[in-house]
């Protein structure tokens, strides 16, 4: 396991100006925050399977840290951010996530990246009552019922990325309406949360649209040889072919299904929507169309000065997980500015700023942005397709509803 204690590491990199509302300035406290840290903890999938997500989310928390404590700080304090790479492992997840809120007494955390591991890192989390924003996982019942089958809502759960159950609907939708397919076939990890989880979606929403579900591929993640596999899907001939997985596999399908001759359409979840999974499947993912909570060239105002910001320290565009990261800073930073903190009573501002974070109401580069009362996003879906060379397209914008 490693953990690297990351301070406002690029300071050297950027000289840029702090984006959006949140963050530094401001006197929104009795308490004196001058001089004082604020301590967060981020628990990421740096390695592993979630290795291709973990380091943008990463890097877009680290932006923002640095612009906040260059520009004053959090009404004075410092932002110490902590990142551990979990490993994409659950149990490694939830052993960092411990740590980080007892022994190091972080006052809040961030991640962790995927679903599987979050079912137990958010029950922990909610159990000793410390605030912790999910910024990438997107499965069912990441909130509010984050203990579920118990449905007692969440209180100190809050997630910043779009779910599942609104970007894969939004995208069947979308492409039922442009293509008019009438058949498909499901290939779906079955042995993590954030897969099976895409994979139930896709059952219970296709036939809304008109779509026969021909057939659903269940594999595990771990295997070496998914070539069988495809060779079912492609043999039926289906208009559409569904990939929910994550990490690499979704770029290896759809390779293998183009060499075995197939031209339908892909369709996938949020396991598409980073630059290395488009890069990685280049020409043979060449339109595979996703919903994401992010585009890079959308016009929100803040959008435009992170894009900038983001290239300038790491000379290559942001994606969603890095969007989604650094707002998730933003956000924590602007309920920390307003949360009357006291730096002697963890426990105390711990839910001091679990209360400021559901009146958060800042501009992103997601957009503007609230919780909703149970502690989710609502905001504009943006339907992407990969465009053969490692980026992606607008193919429609679909505003919060």
């Amino acid at each position: 396991m490693r953990r690297l204690h990351l301070v406002s590491w690029l300071a050297a990199a950027l000289v840029v100006a702090a984006c959006g509302s949140a963050g530094g300035g401001g006197t929104g406290s009795t308490n004196s925050y001058s001089g004082k840290t604020i301590k967060l903890g981020a628990i990421l999938s740096i390695t592993g399977a979630g290795g291709v997500y973990g380091p943008q989310s990463r890097d877009g928390m680290m932006l923002a840290v640095d612009q906040i404590n260059k520009a004053g700080g959090v009404n004075g304090a410092q932002i110490s951010l902590t990142v551990s790479d979990d490993a994409s492992l659950q149990t490694q997840s939830a052993q960092v996530a411990q740590t980080m809120i007892q022994a190091d007494q972080d006052l809040a955390l961030l991640g962790p990246t995927l679903s599987n591991s979050a079912v137990a890192v958010h029950p922990l989390a909610e159990s000793l009552k410390t605030p912790i924003l999910a910024v990438s996982t997107t499965g069912i019942n990441i909130v509010p019922d984050c203990k579920f089958p118990n449905t007692t809502p969440c209180s100190y759960v809050f997630r910043d990325s779009l779910g599942e159950e609104t970007a894969i609907p939004d995208n069947i939708q979308s492409y039922a309406a442009d293509a008019h397919p009438t058949t498909a076939v499901l290939l779906v990890a079955q042995d993590d949360k954030f897969s099976s989880d895409g994979g139930l979606i896709v059952q219970n929403t296709v036939g809304k649209y008109g779509i026969n579900l021909l057939k659903t591929i269940k594999f595990n993640k771990a295997e070496a040889d998914l070539s069988p596999y495809v060779t079912q899907a492609v043999q039926l001939h289906p208009d559409v072919i569904f990939i929910t997985s994550l990490g690499g596999i979704p770029a290896n399908i759809m390779t293998e299904a183009r060499k075995q001759g197939w031209q339908g359409q892909f369709l996938g979840g949020n396991g598409f929507n980073t630059a290395t999974v488009s890069k990685n499947a280049g020409a043979n993912g060449l339109g595979a169309r996703s919903a994401s909570a992010w585009y890079l060239g959308n016009t929100f105002p803040s959008n435009a000065d992170f894009v900038t910001a983001f290239k300038a320290a790491y000379n290559h565009d942001p994606d969603q997980f890095a969007a989604q990261g650094y707002a998730g800073i933003k956000i924590i930073a602007d309920a920390a500015k307003r949360a009357n903190l006291t730096f002697s009573d963890v426990a105390g501002d711990r839910d001091k700023l679990r209360a400021a974070m559901e009146t958060v109401n800042i501009q992103t580069p997601l957009g503007p942005f609230q919780f909703t009362s149970t502690h989710d996003v609502k905001q504009t879906v943006w339907i992407i397709k990969m465009d053969g060379q490692g980026g992606f397209t607008l193919v429609h914008q679909i505003a919060a509803s």
